[in-house]
């Protein structure tokens, strides 16, 4: 009975606090997107984001991309001259943006004769072409075409949520290329879909509703990477009300100050009939290491901070391309999730339950109700963020081991409560005692 108590109070808390760093997504809500914009068109069999992109279609992606499909294809038909490749022949619908391309130094065959049109494009292959599309090149000393993924993720352009780079899909040209829109181009503009339109490459009335959603989730995004030098205190409330009933509270209060950080949290569950059970942990990062107190069982792991601020489900940006609406008032942001980020919400679920050894929850048939969050600020950094869902499905029955229909219920309020030097962070007098773990 313990174990499974503990497993869900951890688990379940941990599937709340998701909503607010809900990081297989499938973007059709962004394809369409981009082709309001007249920047992607898909097959003659729809979007296809389910399989890998070849080199020709992502050749011609990056033309539609960057608004120039009809210059590429009157440059072909004017002056087809100097085109090197000779293993295109079954391709002529690909040979307009492929020799666009290569007369613009954004893409290279793979030899000097050949481009393999038919041969898959790798992630690595296309974040180098989306950087170039930002004013990059490798031949000014930019990026080497062997860090070219580590390059874009620097630039904000690749991120584990928009790109599979093992599985490299459809899916993840269109999330990639549209996150690459609201990145800034080398060149100094806000962002590459406002230097298209600067270009005449897109017409502003197409741009338009785009560009208002950059701007918010710049603004969103820059309040959330300034989580640092903060106390925060979390309070999540969870209950499971249908053929499983329960209520979980999890307190925590975490401070952060540079690359140092400690938190405190008390997690309680109540089952009727029970007695409540309470979980109790603290955890301190510095130099690598994390130390963590769980119930008085002391352990420490090497780490990030990154890593611990995830684990602890701390605040931080979500990614763009989950997000369909991103409105800013104020001092206030209004984040409402996308498909792909709903999706994505449940597919942490089941992750999570792998991590607990796949038996413990036993999630079944999901549905996820609308999935929002309230980010307020106060002199341009977070002050407080809300965020609530609703899930209903089936799960494990955790006392007869049978099938209950539930409906899930989570709600998370996160307040700044001090700033600066009044964010005091002390090691536990004891480190010596913890045990390395793993």
């Amino acid at each position: 009975m313990k174990r499974w108590k503990r497993a869900l109070l951890t688990g379940l808390a941990a599937c709340a606090a998701m909503m607010v760093t809900a990081s297989a997504s499938s973007f059709d809500s962004t394809a369409d997107s981009l082709k309001a914009m007249g920047l992607f068109a898909g097959t003659n069999n729809g979007y296809e984001l389910d399989r890998a992109p070849t080199r020709a279609e992502a050749a011609t992606m990056l033309v539609r991309l960057l608004g120039k499909t009809e210059e590429a294809e009157a440059l072909w038909a004017s002056d087809p001259s100097g085109f090197a490749f000779r293993d295109m022949e079954s391709f002529d619908w690909a040979k307009p943006y492929v020799h666009w391309l290569a007369k613009n130094d954004l893409a290279a065959g793979t030899s000097a004769t050949q481009f393999s049109p038919s041969a898959p494009c790798t992630a690595q292959m296309y974040a180098a072409f989306l950087m170039r599309t930002l004013g990059y090149y490798e031949v000014n000393g930019d990026f080497a075409f062997a860090d070219a993924l580590t390059f874009a993720r620097s630039h904000d352009v690749i991120n584990d949520v928009n790109c599979d780079t093992s599985k490299f899909l459809r899916d993840h040209v269109v999330a990639t290329s549209y996150t690459a829109l609201a990145a800034r181009p080398k060149s100094g503009e806000s962002d590459l879909l406002t230097k298209l339109v600067g270009d005449g490459a897109i017409s502003a009335s197409a741009a338009a509703a785009e560009q208002q959603k950059f701007a918010a989730y710049r603004g969103y995004a820059a309040v959330m990477q300034a989580v640092n030098g903060v106390t925060l205190e979390n309070v999540t409330s969870l209950s499971v009300s249908g053929g499983l009933s329960l209520e979980i509270a999890a307190v925590s209060e975490t401070r952060i100050s540079g690359e140092r950080l400690s938190s405190e949290s008390t997690l309680t569950m109540t089952v009727p009939g029970s007695d409540p059970f309470v979980l109790e942990r603290s955890g301190y990062y510095a130099d690598g290491r994390f130390y963590t107190a769980e119930n008085g069982v002391k352990t420490w792991k090497k780490a990030t901070l990154d890593q611990v601020l995830k684990e602890l489900a701390q605040p931080g940006a979500v990614p763009l391309v989950l997000l369909d609406r991103v409105e800013a008032d104020g001092s206030v942001y209004a984040l409402t999730y996308s498909a792909a980020g709903k999706q994505r919400y449940l597919a942490d679920l089941q992750v999570l339950e792998s991590a607990l050894g796949g038996s413990v929850l036993g999630f079944r048939d999901l549905t996820i109700g609308e999935l929002a969050a309230e980010v307020r600020t106060e002199g341009g950094r977070l002050a407080s963020l809300s965020s609530g869902v609703t899930v209903t499905g089936k799960m494990s029955h955790l006392t007869t081991g049978g099938e209950a229909a539930v409906t899930i219920s989570a709600m998370q309020n996160s307040k700044v409560t001090a700033t600066g030097s009044a964010v005091q962070i002390s090691a536990p007098g004891d480190l010596v005692a913890y045990q390395q773990k793993g």
